[in-house]
């Protein structure tokens, strides 16, 4: 993504009305009380991603620190150069982001009291539609995840071709106020198109002891299917949660991700059988074998007393 510094600065004067002053943090040792942080989200405008750099003047070519995703919750230390802001992600990385990514805190709901639109589960079903209450996506770590949420449970699935086996990331976060039961057993992979048929699951231990370990590679990624959209009579309904962003609940799986190669830890990647109790989260990687064509797919994930629906696709070039 390339723009310019003018576009940058013209594009931030509205937002520096509505973003509070953001005073930078006391790193002294007077004894003057500390002001507290300001807090901003990543707001992505027909982007999946914001750039995080290491310079306050973005100059290009980009020193990118990381990216950022859509939703995602930073301290703000400092905007000080008025078209960038001086950031801390949740992770403790620090750099500087274009004030029009990012949402004044004053203008969305605090983390704590922030609660998504639920999805309606359909006969114990709730299947994620793109532009549906209660369903999201984003990018996290250069892969894109659906994400839907129902009766205070969050589901997220992202779906990787390994060019060997289908890859799927899961994370499952109880927001409910009882316990969740999840069973990795159950998570099931269905090719819709070209054939009609269900994709095995893959014994991670039997994984582990493949000459080649290309699980651990992605040759591709999923996408939400085409016909996972949403019908919507006029854009009142979008309204209600357009400013919603779900949670990323990748982060402490992507910190324990070996490297390509490492094969022994795979069985530590994989989803656990677990009780989640409220207010508990937890990742893990499922394996399906693969189908090369396979171009239509439904996921589904029970958990609890709901079966969630990801429908996802991949474009074939052949």
């Amino acid at each position: 993504m390339i723009m310019s510094r003018r576009h940058i600065i013209l594009g931030s004067a509205a937002l520096l009305a509505s973003l509070p002053a953001l005073a930078a943090e006391n790193t002294g040792s007077g004894s003057g009380s500390v002001a507290p942080v300001q807090h901003a989200w990543v707001k992505c405008p027909a982007v999946t991603s914001v750039p995080m750099t290491s310079d306050a003047e973005q100059a290009l070519p980009l020193r990118l620190v990381r990216s950022l995703s859509c939703g995602e919750n930073v301290a703000v230390l400092s905007d000080a150069e008025g078209y960038t802001a001086h950031v801390r992600t949740q992770d403790g990385k620090e750099g500087y982001v274009a004030m029009i990514f990012l949402a004044s805190a004053s203008t969305v709901t605090p983390t704590a009291d922030l609660q998504p639109v639920s999805a309606t589960p359909v006969n114990g079903v709730v299947r994620w539609e793109a532009g549906a209450p209660g369903c999201d996506r984003f990018m996290s770590n250069g892969r894109l995840v659906e994400s839907v949420t129902a009766d205070g449970i969050t589901v997220q699935v992202s779906l990787e071709d390994t060019g060997w086996k289908f890859r799927t990331s899961l994370a499952v976060s109880n927001g409910s106020d009882s316990t969740a039961d999840l069973f990795p057993s159950l998570v099931s992979l269905d090719e819709l198109k070209p054939g009609l048929k269900s994709l095995r699951s893959q014994d991670p231990k039997k994984l582990s002891h493949a000459k080649e370990h290309q699980v651990l590679w992605t040759q591709s990624n999923a996408k939400p299917s085409p016909s996972a959209v949403a019908e919507r009579s006029g854009s009142g309904a979008t309204l209600q949660y357009a400013s919603y962003h779900t949670q990323d609940y990748f982060v402490s799986q992507d910190a324990r991700k070996p490297e390509a190669g490492d094969a022994g830890s795979l069985v530590a990647l994989s989803l656990k059988p677990t009780r989640l109790q409220p207010g508990q989260k937890t990742t893990g990687v499922v394996w399906f074998e693969r189908d090369a064509n396979a171009r239509e797919l439904s996921m589904r994930v029970p958990v609890g007393n709901l079966v969630f629906d990801f429908p996802l696709s991949f474009d074939q070039k052949r």
